[in-house]
Parts: structure tokens; C-alpha cells; sequence
């Protein structure tokens, strides 16, 4: 199951140093989240919510001009403790072998910017 973490700057720095980062919950396509969106194919779905997750990834930056910072997060299903409307609660940390890529929502911008997963330390000092 893919799913959307919004992060700040600091959490990605000390997740890619660690290589691992404990979860209470994380944005996912949850059966409830999919129903209500039924009329929608399931690459539209996982695009709401990595659009859902980059505005909450906003209110984590550094500074103004930082953009918001998401990971997309492939989680095994044995990692999921409980399902919510949109996200599901954890019962073990992820890894950073998890992380898919990176997705930036810059302000004043609406498209989200993808970058894999080997570009992310590359560029993350600009992400600041």
C-alpha cells in the first residue's frame, strides 16, 4: 500500500541519517477513503492524497519559501495496526528502503515535483 508522509526538513534529515522512522499514523488509500471516492481510478486517489499531505507538509517548513516536503511510503501490511478514514496507525517503524520518492509542493504552486529517491539527499539542501 503506498502511502504520503508529510515531513519538515529536520524529520527528513535525521530519517535519512537513522534510516528509520517510528509512525503514529500515515496518509493512505484506506477502503473507507477509496469508497468516497469511488467515481476516481486509483492513481487519481493516491494523488489527492500525496495533494492532501504536501498542504500539511506546508505547515512544516523551515521558512516561507521552503516547499513542502512528502515521502511516498510503500508499507507492507503487516506494518498496519488500525485503519482510519485516510490513514492507518502503525505497529512497527518504517524504513528508508521504503520511501519510494520525494514529492514538493512549492507555495503559490499547485503540481507537486517528484524526485526519486537517489536525488533526495542530493537536493534536500535546497529544500531548506
Amino acid at each position: 500500500m503506498r502511502a504520503y508522509l508529510p515531513i519538515s526538513h529536520d524529520e527528513l534529515a535525521a530519517f535519512l541519517n537513522s534510516g528509520s522512522k517510528e509512525l503514529e499514523s500515515i496518509l493512505a488509500p484506506t477502503p473507507f477513503y477509496v469508497g468516497e471516492n469511488e467515481d476516481l481510478g486509483e492513481e487519481e486517489i493516491e494523488y489527492l492524497l500525496s495533494l492532501e499531505a504536501a498542504q500539511s507538509a506546508l505547515e512544516l517548513r523551515s521558512s516561507n519559501k521552503a516547499p513542502g516536503i512528502v515521502l511516498a511510503i510503500e508499507l507492507e501490511s503487516k506494518q498496519v495496526n488500525t485503519v482510519n478514514e485516510n490513514s492507518v496507525t502503525l505497529n512497527s517503524a518504517i524504513t528508508w528502503e521504503q520511501v519510494q520518492c520525494a514529492l514538493l509542493l512549492f507555495p503559490d504552486e499547485e503540481e507537486l515535483i517528484w524526485f526519486a529517491t537517489q536525488e533526495i539527499e542530493i537536493n534536500m539542501g535546497e529544500w531548506k
